[in-house]
């Protein structure tokens, strides 16, 4: 479907609805890495499918992969065996990191290069780790940054340090690399904090789901592939849910997510709990899980070091609330889709809010609210999170809408009927 860019939101009294997101595609993508890696057929159902999900299929095929769509289904066929390709991720960032760790578990050559967003995300201390390794890097641009060239010999078992403070997904990168490691595995070591963890404790439950054994001790884990193709059954996205659990909580209206269980792997469920501070109830029932809003919100403090891809959510909420509300442990968000800590602050103001932009997140003063015509800056999250600031203050409207393809395509779909809900 077509949408007018930019996009106007209807403002609206009380929501209720009830629906189904996508499938998490932090889940599917680390299933479809996974299963490149086994021998046999993989079948990942419930996934999410978008930009970034078909950038990371295109991907594994292009290494030799048979990847196959049939509806909300994607079925894997390894292992992956290529000895030669060139990977275009497009903007995500997530599939540049998973496959350096595919290209570095396969002897061969491979270039990886993107869009101009992704020659921008930093991939420096992944690369460093590939070359303790063995892989010899070649960079084909700035230092750092993609494109770049990999040139492996495969993985043996070897301990490896990596500096994961900027992105958890090169830990992760190298976990899934390990899964082509025979025993005694591939020890990987993170040197000093990890950037996201929860992400990591995903792609550990993701390996052993596929018969990888993983040891973990904090940061320390050891990896004994191979793994064994099967099944995978991809929960809701989380963070997708989050711009709708939202819309209830600043229009005092009622929102149920189904298929989604609160006490998850996905970082991003912890929002449920800076949302109930705000003074939101929320209720789980075997099929799913509900938020209403307050009458009004308070203004809270809260910690997104676990959860940075819903930041830009809590900021909108954070503008309707009474009080002052301050996010901290988010550094990471000035190297996502694009410097969202720099960013957020600007379309946030254009809609009156006070706010101070800190190291690792904001200070959010409501104020008097006026409408705007909201910049995207090419970031998926920033459109679906100021479509929520549209259904409170009349005279909101998304420019480039169609940005939202890249992680949730059905977003508007789902989105735009909520004013009209009684």
């Amino acid at each position: 479907m077509t949408f007018l860019d930019p996009l106007p939101i209807p403002t609206s009294g009380p929501i209720a609805a009830d629906l189904r997101v996508p499938g998490s595609k932090s889940w599917t993508q680390r299933a479809i890495c996974i299963a490149a890696l086994a021998e046999g057929v993989s079948v990942i159902r419930g996934c999410g499918d978008n930009d970034d999900v078909r950038r990371c299929a295109e991907a594994v095929s292009a290494l030799g992969a048979r990847v196959e769509y049939s509806i909300d289904e994607i079925r894997v066929t390894g292992p992956a065996q290529e000895t030669k390709a060139e990977l275009n991720l497009g903007g995500s960032g997530t599939a540049l990191r998973f496959m350096l760790g595919l290209c570095l578990a396969l002897p061969g050559d491979f270039t990886l290069d993107g869009d101009a967003r992704l020659r921008e995300r930093p991939i420096g201390e992944l690369a460093r780790a590939a070359s303790d390794l063995g892989a010899a890097i070649r960079w084909l641009g700035k230092e750092g940054y993609p494109p770049l060239r990999i040139s492996s010999f495969g993985l043996t078992p070897k301990s490896v340090l990596v500096d994961a403070s900027v992105s958890s997904q090169f830990l992760s990168a190298l976990l899934i690399a390990g899964a082509a490691v025979d025993a005694p595995g591939l020890r990987v070591r993170a040197a000093g904090p990890i950037a996201s963890v929860s992400y990591v404790d995903m792609t550990v439950e993701a390996l052993r789901h596929f018969g990888v054994r993983v040891h973990a001790s904090p940061g320390d884990w050891n990896v004994v592939g191979p793994p064994r193709a099967g099944e995978f059954d991809v929960e809701p996205d989380a963070t997708g849910a989050n711009y709708f659990f939202a819309a209830a909580a600043v229009t005092a209206g009622g929102v149920r997510v189904s298929g989604l269980k609160r006490n998850g792997l996905q970082g991003d469920l912890g929002f449920l709990g800076v949302l109930e501070r705000m003074g939101c109830a929320i209720e789980e029932d075997a099929g799913g899980v509900s938020v209403r809003g307050p009458a009004a919100l308070r203004g809270v403090e809260a910690d997104f070091s676990r959860m940075p891809d819903s930041a830009q959510t809590f900021a909108v909420v954070a503008a309707f609330a009474s009080g002052e509300s301050r996010l901290r442990g988010a550094t990471n968000l000035r190297v996502k889709e694009t410097d969202r800590l720099a960013d957020t602050a600007s379309e946030l103001r254009r809609l009156g809010a006070g706010v101070e932009t800190h190291e690792d997140g904001w200070t959010i003063r409501p104020s008097a609210p006026r409408g705007a015509s909201i910049s995207t800056h090419g970031d998926h999250r920033m459109a679906m999170a100021f479509a929520v600031a549209g259904l409170r203050i009349p005279g909101v409207s998304i420019e480039n809408p169609s940005v939202v393809a890249k992680s949730f395509p059905s977003f508007w779909d789902l989105f735009l009927p909520l004013s009209r809900m009684p």
